[in-house]
């Protein structure tokens, strides 16, 4: 499978017979096919970034692949695609297929495996290998990569949403809506995403009541536009 995965060429050959800009700028995508879904017609944004696009293009793939999605139209909205804020059981399922799709782990964790020890960098370097976004490509590192680490998605200092690997034992004391940690500087206005932070555990986690926590959490941030960001936690194991 040529990477970045050919989302239009593997949509064609499943029996999407068209997949254009949608003329609406209310949607993110759309997917119109018949009712035993052996064809149809994707539509996507166009002026959303190329890395959407691909997702919003995949995810409709997804409505049009699962086969108990027993519907001949679909019409989604941004927060139909997210993970975690979709409003229903279709929509999360699509988004995970896309994720698969655009991710596959076999080729994930091979190119993931080459980089070494957790960077944002690395995550920056997977998204364009794959050509997917800073979001999708962090929670899948951590997901599969094999490390202590967890991921802090914001915006203007507040929490969206956190996702923890395997081995990030302990629970973090953040959650969607919370304020950022106060000592934290991932709060600052910007900063350089290759620099590391230390700061005492209890900023980022809650208290044990199991394992020992350690000591220090370490930190990067990536800033994006419009006041989002990406924060990397990890510690020693």
């Amino acid at each position: 499978m040529p990477v970045p995965i050919p989302v239009e060429d593997l949509a064609r050959a499943a029996g999407i017979e068209e997949v254009k800009v949608l003329p609406s700028e209310q949607f993110e995508g759309a997917l119109i096919c018949d009712d035993v879904k052996s064809r149809g017609v994707i539509l996507y944004n166009g002026s959303r970034p190329r890395t959407r696009q691909r997702f919003t293009i995949a995810h409709e793939l997804g409505h049009f692949l699962l086969p108990w999605q027993r519907r001949t139209s679909f019409e989604c909205v941004s927060k139909d695609l997210n993970l975690t804020g979709a409003d229903t059981d279709w929509e999360v399922q699509a988004s995970r297929f896309a994720a698969e799709l655009l991710l596959p782990q076999r080729l994930f964790e091979q190119e993931l495996r080459k980089l070494g020890d957790p960077e944002l960098a690395n995550i920056v370097q997977l998204g364009d290998y794959f050509g997917t976004s800073i979001e999708y490509t962090a929670r899948r590192y951590v997901e599969v990569g094999g490390f202590a680490c967890a991921v802090v998605f914001s915006k203007d200092n507040q929490v969206r949403y956190t996702v923890r690997g395997e081995f990030f034992e302990h629970r973090l004391c953040v959650k969607k809506g919370d304020r950022l940690p106060t000592k934290s500087p991932s709060r600052a206005a910007t900063g350089d995403p290759e620099d590391w932070a230390s700061l005492d555990a209890h900023w980022w986690l809650q208290e044990a009541t199991g394992a020992q926590p350690p000591e220090e959490v370490y930190e990067q941030t990536l800033w994006q536009d419009n006041g989002y960001k990406v924060t990397l936690l990890t510690y020693d194991v």
